[in-house]
Order: C-alpha cells, then sequence, then structure tokens
C-alpha cells in the first residue's frame, strides 16, 4: 500500500502543533489509518444506492476512532480533542486523506465518494477553500470531481461564510451534500441559498412518515421541493422494508441505511455478486448485513 510522500510530508510538517504525536499515517491489516493524539482513526464504508437500480452509486466514508485503550470513540467525542482552530484543521483534512487512500487503494471506480467536513473546519478557514484538499487529493490518486463534500449546515450559523465556503469547493470541482435536512434549524429557505447538489433528507422524518400518515404524504412534497432546486434527494437511515418503499414511493433518488448495507471498511463487501439485487422483484431486498 502506497501513499505518496508530499502526502507524508504534509502532515508531518503540521505536527507541530501537537507535541510528541507519532507518525500521522500507519498502516495495519485493515488498510491505512491515521493517528491524532493517542487516537487511531479508521474508515468505514456505507453504500448509497440508486432508487432505480438499488446498485451502489456511491459510498459514504465515516470515521471510526479509537482511543489510547483501544476503546471505541464516536466522531464527536474524537473532534472534541482537539482543542484549537489549528488541530480542528489538521485532524479534519487528516481523516479526509485517510478515507480517499482507503477508497482509492480499494476500488476507486466503485462511485463517488462522499466526506464530511467540520463546520468548526470551515469556519476555521478564511479562504481558498478547498485548495490544499485538492492537492492532497491528487497524492492520492483521486480528483475532486470524484468527491461530494457533506456539510452539516445546521450546524453554521454564519451563512455568508458558508456560502463562500460552498462557492470555493464548487468552482475546483467539488460537489456538495447538505447532510441531515430536515432536523435541527435547517430549512429551505437556506437550501435556495446554497444551492446544493445533492440534499441528504435526515432519517427522523422517515421514521416520522412510518408513523404518521400525514407526515408520510408531506415527504414526496419534501422531495419534491429539493428536486425542484436542481438537487438530488437522498434518503438516508433507512433500515427496514416498509421505510425503503416509504422512501422509494416519495420520489427519491438515492437510498442508504442499514438496510442496504452496514459501514465496513471493505468495499468489496457491497459490490461482490452476493450482494447484488436480484432481478426478481420477490427477492429486491438481498443486501450484504
Amino acid at each position: 500500500m502506497l501513499v505518496h510522500d508530499k502526502v507524508l510530508s504534509y502532515f508531518t510538517a503540521w505536527n507541530r502543533y501537537l507535541p510528541g504525536q507519532a507518525p500521522s499515517l500507519q498502516f495495519d491489516d485493515t488498510g491505512i489509518f491515521g493517528g491524532f493524539g493517542g487516537m487511531r482513526l479508521y474508515s468505514a464504508f456505507q453504500p448509497i444506492l440508486s432508487a432505480d437500480t438499488l446498485r451502489p452509486v456511491a459510498f459514504e466514508a465515516l470515521l471510526r476512532a479509537r482511543d489510547a485503550n483501544d476503546s471505541p470513540l464516536s466522531p464527536a467525542e474524537a473532534f472534541r480533542r482537539a482543542d484549537t482552530p489549528d488541530q480542528v484543521v489538521y485532524l479534519d483534512r487528516l481523516c479526509r486523506v485517510v478515507h480517499a487512500i482507503n477508497f482509492f487503494n480499494q476500488d476507486a471506480a466503485a462511485g463517488d465518494l462522499f466526506l464530511n467536513v467540520s463546520g468548526r473546519h470551515l469556519m476555521r478557514v478564511d479562504t481558498g477553500h478547498g485548495s490544499t484538499f485538492e492537492k492532497l487529493l491528487g497524492y492520492c490518486g483521486l480528483t475532486p470531481h470524484q468527491i461530494v463534500l457533506e456539510i452539516l449546515e445546521a450546524h453554521v450559523g454564519d451563512l455568508l461564510r458558508l456560502q463562500e465556503a460552498i462557492l470555493a469547493y464548487r468552482s475546483r470541482g467539488f460537489r456538495i451534500a447538505i447532510d441531515d435536512f430536515g432536523c435541527a434549524h435547517s430549512n429551505f429557505d437556506r437550501l435556495w441559498q446554497l444551492t446544493p447538489d445533492i440534499v441528504k433528507i435526515d432519517r427522523s422524518l422517515i421514521v416520522q412518515a412510518e408513523q404518521n400518515p400525514r407526515a408520510r404524504r408531506i415527504l414526496p412534497k419534501i422531495v419534491e421541493i429539493i428536486q425542484e432546486l436542481g438537487a438530488i434527494a437522498v434518503c438516508e437511515g433507512i433500515e427496514t422494508a416498509a421505510q425503503h418503499d416509504i422512501a422509494v414511493d416519495a420520489g427519491a433518488d438515492y437510498l442508504q441505511g442499514f438496510h442496504y448495507g452496514r459501514p465496513t471498511n471493505e468495499l468489496m463487501s457491497h459490490l461482490r455478486p452476493n450482494a447484488a439485487v436480484p432481478s426478481s422483484p420477490e427477492r429486491r431486498y438481498s443486501f450484504a448485513a
């Protein structure tokens, strides 16, 4: 498994912000992982499927972190270990590079790669959003056109700076997804101002639609408005066949959730033949667990 010298040099140079930091990029039998403040940072990938074909069109990279005692940490807990603004930038880029390398080393032709961007990172970088990451991606063998950057816009209060960041990323070829739409303070007015390429509808709306007939009637209207904005509508967090049917009936473009595949470090576990959807409608839910 090869890592470009310039990637290693970039993160080694940043170690001045982390006294006593071990080498940031390391290897084990699962692939490459990152090191930060005694933590180990791994990749897991979950498929995003076309609602029409029920086959993967992209993968979301998810952070799996373990502390110095090998206990698991949530992504939120891991990012709380970044104490300073500079450390936030370092950690955010490190996680995305770990995911990019693991994705490329397995199968960069498997589809697009969705990567989360920390809201704290967006507020820390003043100008030139995406310029450094574009270079790092190139060293990893990927281009911005293969990447969808997921932003939890409800966690970013400064709308003007968020717009500037999105414009800068898109000018370099990155696509933008707004994550968890429908929760917290997210609203359609902000979508119209941000003009994302993709909108991921929060799982809570699917759960409500499953339990409440009124919510079920509203969900297709939400999907339609997102599509009228020129964005792809993704229903995420789907865990049951009933929720799958609700999302498909609502007109969602893409689907994501445990119903189709749990996050794993191996892309091929989602792409192997026995994980594919048979043509028979009676067996349309045959996915790898």
